[in-house]
This record gives C-alpha cells, sequence and structure tokens, in this order.
C-alpha cells in the first residue's frame, strides 16, 4: 500500500486545507511539537497566516536512590507552563529544597532545548486563544494530550489536534482533550507513524530553527502584542 504522504511538507499543506474555518483569524496561534511536528506546522501557520511557535513537554524526573531510579513529579513544557503530580509529591514527602532544585535542573534543559531550536524572541500570547497542536502524526496521542494540558494551564481557549495521520484509538483520545481533531489519513489497520510517509528522514535542531526564523520573519502576527516567556 503506497504511503498517503511524500514528505511532511506535502503532509502539512493537505492538513492546512481541512482547517479554512481558522484561516485569517488573529485569535489563532500554531504550535508545533518538536521536531517532526514543526514542517508540518510551518505549512500549516503559513496557510492559516497565524503565528508559528513550539510546544515543548518534558517530564520533570526526580531522581531517588538507593538504587538509582527516576520519578516523574509532573511536566514541564514551553510556553511557560507547569503540571505537579501532588499525589507522587505527598507520597514522596519531598522537601521544598529538593523539589525546587529538581525544577532548577529541569528548567536549564528546557533553555538548552530551546536555545537549539528557537529564534530568541518573544512568544505570542496564548491566554483566550485558539491553539491549533500540529505533530507529523501519533500512534497514541500521549504527547499531544500532555501538551494539551499543559496549553489549558496556560490559558488557551480553544484546542485544536492537527495531525496528517493517526490511529482510531489515537483519535478518539484526543477527542477528550481537544475540541476539535483535525486527521487527513486513518490507516487500517494502523502499522506506525512513519509507514505514513515515503520520506521520513531525521529533523535536526538547525531544521527546526530555520523554519521557525522564516515563519517570524515571513509571516508575522498582526495586531498583537507578543510578550516574554521566562522559563
Amino acid at each position: 500500500m503506497d504511503a498517503p504522504f511524500l514528505h511532511r511538507t506535502e503532509a502539512g499543506e493537505r492538513l492546512a486545507r481541512s482547517l479554512p474555518h481558522l484561516a485569517g483569524r488573529e485569535d489563532v496561534t500554531v504550535l508545533a511539537l518538536p521536531h517532526g511536528g514543526v514542517p508540518v506546522a510551518f505549512e500549516v501557520a503559513r496557510a492559516l497566516e497565524a503565528p508559528l511557535d513550539l510546544a515543548i513537554v518534558q517530564p520533570l524526573l526526580h531522581a531517588m536512590g538507593p538504587p538509582r531510579r527516576e520519578v516523574t513529579l509532573g511536566l514541564l513544557g514551553f510556553p511557560k507552563a507547569l503540571q505537579l503530580h501532588e499525589a507522587t509529591l505527598n507520597a514522596l514527602n519531598l522537601s521544598d529544597e529538593a523539589l525546587s532544585q529538581t525544577l532548577s535542573r529541569a528548567r536549564q534543559l528546557l533553555r538548552q532545548h530551546l536555545r537549539a531550536m528557537r529564534p530568541s524572541a518573544p512568544v505570542p500570547p496564548l491566554a483566550g486563544r485558539t491553539v491549533v497542536l500540529v505533530d507529523d502524526g501519533t500512534a497514541a496521542g500521549v504527547a499531544l494530550r500532555c501538551a494539551a494540558r499543559l496549553l489549558r494551564r496556560a490559558g488557551a481557549r480553544t484546542l485544536v489536534a492537527a495531525v496528517p495521520v493517526a490511529s482510531e484509538e489515537a483519535l478518539r483520545l484526543l477527542a477528550t482533550e481537544f475540541e476539535e481533531v483535525i486527521c487527513c489519513s486513518k490507516p487500517e489497520p494502523f502499522v506506525s507513524v512513519p509507514s505514513g510517509y515515503e520520506c521520513y528522514s531525521d529533523v535536526t535542531d538547525a531544521q527546526v530553527r530555520e523554519l521557525m526564523t522564516r515563519a517570524r520573519e515571513g509571516y508575522a502576527p498582526r495586531k498583537m502584542a507578543p510578550r516574554d516567556v521566562r522559563i
């Protein structure tokens, strides 16, 4: 069976054609899950004439020992968002100092990721806005759903998940977190995200940064007052 998409650029162009109701609206922001989601989201943002930025979600890990192991205390993301697992924190009875050190290390790692992939610039505000969250595909929807929870905490009003290819199970789960879920291809049986593309090469930090720079220079948002976000 032929793959439904030649590459991520074509997938983004086709995905954008499924979002005509969001085109030209000044309350729309497109966020991409790096790395593979960025080339797709670039085409979506271009078609919608919307600002583009990254949605980075990483687990907040605390080292325990001995034996040395790591426990997930919550999620840390960009744009600025933090979700702690209160039950885990209560069970571990961590001191404020230990939690502060864990947060500091996680934020430092996040800043390193941002410096590698994103030009130094303010991000568009998310509070009260419609956010289109884009990836190049999903088998289970885990990363998209985690990002959705953080975006809610950041004040996003409406969340739209947009993926070129996904499993039926992933789409069902995404519908519990997003107001709208857009998908171009739902192969049955679902094999993997790469199987949806004829060309599925790795996307590097440098390629992400180039696309982010082009998006910022090529179709800057209109009538918006960006704000600085500090991690």
